[in-house]
């Protein structure tokens, strides 16, 4: 197979027979950056991967790389074991089985979260050694915002919701929304807290089996197809509005937070009317 017929894998047009490869290796290569990786690095990995061992003059080839950022992206791969060299000459470089390789990238990704994790005691305490030095005023409290891009920050931000909340937690969402705060557990969270909990679910055409794991009297459905929209507020105190929900076709959320008295007021209002006019579950 030559260089040519290689690099089609990669950059074929729409109508050819390879284009539904592309959009799946589009795919995989994401994912493969969601974990870390570059773009080139992912791009090489799954080139490796599916066409076998290459030097790195043959990778640089096929994938139009310059030849010295070529060995720095197998060197790269292999100090993240995901590649390996073999002992030949000229080197050839092999890429790990996807699922070792994932199983690897899961691994570094988890010690170095519990290296962080160890480290929060004793950055809390250095932190509070150094004087605060900002000058009290009279003025009024300010109100805040923030902005929250991929699904890790977003549930993050409703597990400090639900361990705040005393009264009430209210969730409007689509059932994909749910199903992610379902799988994060975010419901586990809320059963461990004395808030009172309220879902409206839109639309509703069958109820998942998760769903039926709450209590019914706490889950309305909306049948309006308005799926698109999804937003938390809690203790009509703070909300978090999903710009961008669990439907959108990239599927990457985007939600923004805000304890601004007006905003909590109006989406207070708007989901009880909604909840007014929900069906019961069952």
């Amino acid at each position: 197979m030559n260089s040519r017929n290689q690099i089609n894998l990669f950059d074929n047009e729409s109508d050819t027979a390879m284009y539904k490869h592309k959009l799946t290796l589009d795919k995989i290569r994401d994912e493969l950056i969601n974990f870390g990786l570059t773009k080139s690095q992912a791009k090489v990995f799954i080139y490796l991967g599916k066409y076998g061992s290459k030097t790195a003059s043959e990778i640089a080839k096929a994938l139009q790389l310059p030849r010295t950022e070529t060995y720095h992206l197998v060197n790269s791969l292999q100090n993240m074991g995901l590649a390996v060299a073999e002992l030949a000459h000229p080197t050839k470089y092999t890429a790990m089985e996807m699922r070792e390789a994932v199983s690897t990238l899961v691994k570094q990704e988890q010690d170095r979260i519990d290296t962080l994790a160890n480290k929060e005691d004793s950055l809390s305490e250095m932190w509070k050694e150094i004087p605060f030095f900002a000058v009290e005023t009279d003025e009024s409290k300010s109100e805040k915002m923030q902005l929250l891009h991929g699904a890790g920050p977003i549930i993050n931000k409703i597990k400090e919701m639900v361990h705040s909340s005393t009264e009430d937690f209210r969730i409007y969402g689509s059932v994909p929304d749910l199903l992610r705060m379902y799988h994060a557990d975010v419901f586990d969270w809320i059963e461990e807290t004395p808030t009172n909990l309220q879902m409206l679910v839109t639309p509703l055409n069958q109820t998942p089996e998760f769903l039926s794991e709450i209590n019914s009297a706490k889950i309305k459905a909306i049948p309006s197809n308005s799926e698109n929209k999804c937003f938390i507020v809690n203790d009509k105190k703070e909300v978090l509005i999903f710009m961008r929900n669990a439907t959108h076709p990239t599927r990457q959320v985007f939600a923004w937070w805000s304890d601004s008295e007006t905003l909590v007021d109006m989406m207070s209002s708007l989901f009880e009317l909604s909840w007014e006019k929900g069906d019961a579950l069952y």
